[in-house]
């Protein structure tokens, strides 16, 4: 006769196969969430970095009455001449006056995959009376929404 084992230790094999598929299914969703948020916070950065530039074209229009000119020395076309920010995921910063020099906009062309060569535009507006605002420009910031920090 055969003995029954009472005590059985251990997980059958399709226990285990449950297992293995319920982690494959939470790591095809986690996986490329994750990445999404880690491209999110990198552009979080780039943002602030853009927030400083706006605001020190601001202090600049708002003690001299205007925003400099795009081509004025000190480097004012790459943005070094207005404020000293990071560039660990941009290319290059592109500054740009509007024509009626109560508007300019701060581009940054970005250096990280996937987004790598697409444009972050920030638009600076002043209005007399209402002070400044600042807005990303959606029409030129080629991004896709779902790396866009929240504005």
């Amino acid at each position: 006769m055969l003995k029954r084992v009472k005590n059985k230790k251990g997980f059958t094999l399709i226990e285990l196969m449950i297992v293995v598929a319920i982690v494959g299914i939470l790591a095809a969703i986690a996986i490329p969430a994750y990445l999404d948020y880690t491209v999110k916070s990198k552009l979080t950065e780039v943002s602030a970095a853009t927030d400083a530039l706006a605001q020190a074209a601001s202090e600049y229009h708002a003690s001299v009455g205007y925003f400099p000119a795009a081509t004025a020395g000190g480097g004012y076309s790459n943005v070094s001449g207005f404020a000293s920010v990071s560039r660990d995921y941009v290319s290059s910063w592109v500054y740009t006056v509007g024509a009626n020099n109560n508007e300019c906009s701060f581009a940054a062309q970005l250096n990280l995959t996937p987004v790598d060569g697409n444009n972050f535009v920030m638009v600076l507006n002043f209005v007399e009376g209402m002070g400044y605002k600042k807005v990303w420009d959606d029409a030129r910031s080629n991004i896709a929404n779902k790396y866009l920090p929240r504005k």
